[in-house]
């Protein structure tokens, strides 16, 4: 069970290290004149699209059945972790900006924490409370910079930033559940078709595509769907049927923002300052507290 979690929680980290190259397929898809709105949509729907024949090479058809439970907990995926995960936090950019906008979404620990407690009656500890500060200092400090000068805020803004910090540790917790009795492959396939489904009726990308599509366009598309998609949400789910802490995999999967930070850096030419290095030493250094006895097998939650 030991060598089970550490794999597990070594599949949550390079899940996080996929996610994080979302801002580069962002930057590029926005170049080439997609609607922030419709990027969301593409990363899903591509990923369901590119799950087809993934699911049949590895399943066969027997791998897309799935009970009436299933469906739930695909849905609520797809509606709740997707579709208004995307929607909130794209709305709270819009309303208080990147920096504020993201810095709340890294409120997300706190949430995934609270919510182990009275779901997986996961214990807290003081390891567990030391990690979340560092991490969520660490995350706010590689985000800004240090320059908090772009920090706002608007009542609305601030609701749907904390709302995608919520949604976002409720897709840790809903898929615990999930990939206890279900093959990840299946729970991301169905869940990508409901997150689709959500998001095309609120953002109607049909219109935005015809006007932009090329060649070009769609190779991006598909790597976006690909890359920080299906490969992550593969590796999440799959580090998570292996019975992890539902508490500990955001702190881990925040290495997303490390990734992000050096992208920015070194492909964007973003600003980059001992600031920035120091959240990055932080964010690192978060993990690092939370993964010490994060495989031991006795005290991984209350039964």
């Amino acid at each position: 069970m030991k060598s089970q979690r550490s794999v597990g929680y070594q599949m949550v980290f390079m899940a996080g290290a996929l996610w994080g190259t979302i801002g580069f397929f962002v930057n590029i898809l926005s170049s080439m004149g997609v609607d922030p709105l419709v990027i969301p949509f593409l990363r899903i729907f591509t990923g369901a699209v590119l799950l087809v024949p993934i699911t049949l090479f590895t399943g066969g058809k027997d791998a897309f059945k799935i009970d009436k439970k299933g469906i739930i907990y695909c849905i609520a995926l797809g509606i709740f972790c997707q579709a208004l995960f995307n929607l909130s936090y794209t709305e709270s950019i819009k309303n208080i900006g990147v920096s504020t906008g993201a810095v709340l979404l890294y409120t997300s620990p706190i949430f995934a924490c609270i919510m182990s407690r009275i779901v997986f009656k996961e214990t807290i500890g003081a390891q567990k409370v030391l990690a979340l500060l560092v991490n969520i200092v660490g995350c706010t400090l590689t985000v800004t910079g240090g320059d908090f000068s772009a920090i706002s805020f608007s009542v609305f803004g601030l609701v749907m930033g904390i709302s995608a910090g919520f949604l976002y540790a409720l897709m840790t917790i809903i898929s615990k559940g999930a990939t206890a009795d279900y093959n990840p492959i299946t729970i991301s396939f169905y869940s990508f078709i409901f997150g689709s489904i959500g998001l095309a009726i609120f953002t109607q990308p049909w219109v935005n595509l015809s006007n932009v599509f090329s060649w070009k366009l769609l190779i991006v598309i598909l790597g976006y769907g690909l890359i920080p998609t299906v490969g992550s949400y593969l590796l999440y789910l799959g580090g998570l049927s292996k019975k992890l802490e539902a508490s500990r995999v955001p702190v881990i999967a925040s290495v997303e923002t490390v990734v992000a930070a050096l992208i920015g850096i070194l492909m964007f030419h973003e600003a980059g300052n001992v600031i920035k290095v120091l959240g990055i030493c932080l964010v690192v250094g978060s993990i690092a507290i939370m993964n010490m006895g994060a495989t031991g097998g006795n005290n991984e939650q209350k039964e």
